[in-house]
């Protein structure tokens, strides 16, 4: 039965945010949208509002708001340093193919002579330039840091702040105004989002103090008691979530309505500026197999930054093996009752909502771990409904995937791809983890799945325990004899999250940690520092640097296949490679660098690509370019030169200037 409504149907019951900044701009976030189908079926009345996706849309809105972002990172050396001319030109290829973008990323439209793949990482680039030093962006030494960092960018007024900071408060201030929620809940998922998660939870108190805020989601599970102690938090939220959100915010509107009292409300921790004071509510009793579809209304979730229109469900609640040492997310499903799994006939439903409310034919399921088996069972329920849509998984290699059957039958029901963790061949360390996988049957997964047609994509780990020279050489040896097969999303080192087993137990594997208010994540590697827990040391093993050199080789050494890596170039039809090239136009988001960024001008002609963000330099004897652009050859090298950027998709070859004679007969080796 729906909850007690409350008089006022003027006002929104919940406001639901997902904030900046994370690299989550493939598809929606799933947690507003469960939050909002659940309490939709309730009757009640939800708004909810990717602010992570905003920021871009609003830039792709309003372009001149890069202008006004590169102006303010201007170096002051008179404007001749090369980072400050490769901003402007960033900025000026962004608001020359403004339309192709706004085609494609807005409406997913052709996108002209930029493509797709190209429009996606246009748009990317002029968002990370648009955030570039701002305090969306910062990372953070300590929490107590973060918090004052909150609390002055709080007091400052907005139009004093940074470029993408105004336009933040402006979509905020927007929402607040339209929907005049009695409870705003924000949804921190990645650590990166928890600073500007704060800030907003800040503003939302000055300019709408009599409304309601909850932070839950991972960042708060993993962070809870130590983020109810910071002043900021303690002085703006009124409450923190570390469990699963409906039945909480389900409840919590029954106390505001007086139907049932505050202290009936479960799975919240109430701070102090709360009438119930600081304490914990009831345990939740709602289980996964009690939820219904997600549902996308309101999200602009066609305006993602995917090639195509992609969507995601889940299929449980944690993990089913959930030992791996490294993984907070895994531990916590070890007690009882904290794996939930949904049905067959439940995930089918959620895929079958999804698809006919959207349209979409590509369906992640966004599950940190997936049981394979419940999924072939639930798409086939699917396709019976006449539902098929392809489909990628997270999992683990495991030995259910050395059956050629089950791969054969995922890959039948949809599988597109899968995604997996890789921490090295190792058995000795893959066992001291618990990892539950035999590295003797990784080769035979990748020959399975190959042969099947579902695409493997790896997230690489480092500073495995005490790994040996000889374990990495070997684990770097099966990557490279496998490099055609795989794709690689992400190499990260180790860390040490909060609530997992090997901050439960460091000793046991060998660790030495920090556990002062030190926070250690990936910077050099992961987007804005990626996982962040306690800083690290093995005892016996790989020094960070050194383990950061190990993960640099990885990176310099294996070439993941071009089919797994459509982005990467643009070969030539049936792999051909260009002929010699007399004359080459350079594409428009190709820029030649000025003498005064290059004091090498006078030998060569350097050209930044910078939608790929490669430089190329060809020598003047070689080629020469033209007032208008044009590149010409000059000598049988320069001809293969050119063609090399035509391979590259620098370029297209010009035929009127194809037979045109080079401007040098002598030719050159």
């Amino acid at each position: 039965m729906p909850s007690s409504q409350s008089a006022d149907r003027t006002r929104t019951d919940v406001l639901l945010l997902f904030p900046p900044q994370t690299e989550a701009r493939f598809f929606p976030y799933l947690s507003l949208p469960y939050l909002t189908g659940h309490l939709r079926r309730r009757g009640r009345r939800v708004h909810q509002a990717d602010l992570n996706i905003a920021v871009l849309h609003e830039l792709l809105r309003c372009p001149a708001l890069l202008d006004d972002a590169v102006r303010a990172q201007d170096t002051g050396d008179d404007g001749k340093a090369v980072s400050d001319w490769y901003r402007r030109e960033m900025a000026d290829v962004f608001a020359a193919h403004i339309g192709e973008l706004r085609a494609h990323v807005l409406h997913k439209e052709p996108a002209g002579e930029l493509g797709p793949d190209r429009a996606v990482r246009l748009a990317t680039l002029a968002l990370e330039l648009l955030v570039r030093d701002t305090f969306l962006v910062q990372t953070w030494e300590d929490l107590g840091r973060l918090d004052d960092a909150v609390r002055r960018a709080a007091d400052r007024p907005p139009a004093a702040s940074d470029v993408p900071v105004v336009a933040l408060h402006r979509l905020l201030t927007g929402l607040l105004g339209r929907h005049r929620p009695r409870v705003v809940g924000l949804s921190v998922a990645f650590f990166s989002q928890l600073a500007p998660a704060l800030l907003i939870a800040a503003w939302i108190r000055q300019l709408a103090p009599d409304t309601q805020i909850c932070l839950g989601g991972q960042q708060v599970m993993l962070r809870h008691d130590s983020l109810a102690r910071l002043p900021g938090v303690r002085e703006t939220i009124d409450a923190l979530c570390p469990t699963a959100g409906e039945e909480p915010l389900e409840r919590w509107l029954d106390a505001l309505d007086g139907t049932v009292p505050l202290a009936a409300v479960p799975g919240m921790t109430w701070l102090p500026r709360s009438e119930a004071g600081p304490r914990t509510g009831p345990a939740v009793t709602l289980r996964f197999r009690d939820l219904g579809p997600p549902d996308f209304t309101g999200l602009p979730f066609r305006s993602y930054l995917n090639d195509a229109l992609e969507l995601a469900i889940v299929s449980c609640v944690g993990c089913y093996w959930g030992r791996c040492a490294f993984c907070s997310y895994g531990n916590r499903s070890l007690p009882q009752g904290g794996y939930q799994q949904g049905t067959a006939t439940q995930i089918a439903d959620a895929v079958e909502a999804v698809v006919r409310a959207t349209g979409t034919r590509y369906v992640s399921v966004a599950d940190e771990n997936t049981n394979l088996r419940l999924i072939l069972k639930a798409m086939r329920a699917a396709r019976e409904r006449g539902i098929r849509v392809r489909f990628g998984v997270r999992g683990r290699l495991e030995a259910a995937l050395t059956d050629p059957g089950l791969c054969h039958d995922l890959a039948a029901v949809g599988c597109a791809m899968i995604s997996v963790g890789y921490e090295g061949t190792s058995q000795r360390l893959l066992d001291r983890m618990e990892r539950g996988v035999r590295a003797a049957d990784y080769q035979r997964i990748l020959d399975n799945l190959a042969a099947a047609g579902i695409a493997v994509r790896f997230t690489v780990m480092g500073q495995v325990l005490d790994e040996t020279p000889d374990e990495f050489e070997a684990s770097l040896r099966f990557l490279v004899d496998n490099e055609r097969r795989i794709g690689i999303d992400a190499l990260e080192l180790m860390v040490a999250e909060p609530g997992s087993r090997l901050v439960g137990s460091p000793e046991k594997y060998g660790l030495a940690l920090d556990t002062s208010d030190r926070l250690a994540g990936n910077p050099e590697l992961s987007y804005l520092s990626g996982r962040v827990g306690h800083p690290l040391a093995v005892r016996g093993g790989p020094t960070r640097t050194e383990a950061l050199d190990r993960l640099v080789r990885i990176f310099d050494t294996v070439r993941p296949g071009v089919a797994n890596d459509s982005a990467s170039s643009h070969p030539a039809p049936n792999g051909q490679r260009t002929p010699a090239v007399a004359a080459l136009r350079p594409h428009t988001w190709v820029r030649t660098v000025p003498a005064y960024a290059d004091d090498r001008t006078a030998d060569r002609v350097t050209l930044a690509d910078l939608v790929r963000e490669r430089f190329y330099a060809l020598p003047r004897d070689d080629v020469e370019q033209r007032a208008d652009g044009l590149l010409r050859a000059r000598t049988n090298r320069g001809s293969r030169l050119l063609a090399r950027l035509a391979d590259a998709a620098a370029g297209t070859p010009d035929p009127a200037r194809s037979t045109d004679p080079a401007p040098s007969a002598r030719s050159s080796s």
